[in-house]
């Protein structure tokens, strides 16, 4: 009952935060694909990101660089479930970690992609620098909402253990 408290919990966070109007990239999907190891062990919990984005893509339309946002956190997915553990230290390492690993593959993406930027080192490098604004967005929400989960998390865990 408890996984499924936390996985509707993970649906209801991710597509409403992708529905209501927020600065760009200010928002607590990155943190909450980092806390789904928390929520669910199994592997099939993976999915859970890839399924919301695109069950929220039909409601807010599809887009030529779906490809390399769904890569993006597919990867990051995958980073989190590599990488989880119930401490800080870690939390906050991937809260950096996969903003950066998001950044770095849609703006590639973007540059492959697109006809905005030549083809060449410059126009790559001009890409990642267009994305720079919307990196900091994506950093500091992923550290302020995953730290804000933590807190939560360790709130509920020391209540949980009160109570028994």
């Amino acid at each position: 009952m408890n996984i499924l408290k936390g996985t509707l919990f993970f649906i209801g966070l991710f597509v409403l935060s992708r529905l209501v109007p927020h600065p760009p990239n200010f928002t607590p999907l990155i943190a909450a694909v980092i806390f789904l190891p928390f929520i669910s062990k199994d592997k099939l919990g993976m999915l859970l990101p890839i399924s919301v984005m695109f069950i929220s893509d039909l409601i807010i339309g599809f887009h030529g660089q779906m490809l390399w946002v769904y890569g993006g956190f597919t990867l990051i997915t995958l980073f989190s479930y590599i990488l989880h553990l119930p401490v800080f230290s870690r939390v906050l390492t991937l809260s950096v970690l996969n903003p950066t690993l998001f950044f770095l593959v849609t703006n590639f993406g973007v540059w492959l992609g697109s006809p905005m930027y030549d083809q060449t080192a410059v126009g790559l490098f001009s890409s990642f620098t267009m994305g720079l604004p919307f990196f900091a967005n994506s950093l500091m929400a992923s550290v302020l909402f995953s730290s804000s989960f933590f807190l939560i998390y360790k709130v509920y865990i020391s209540q949980k253990e009160v109570l028994n």
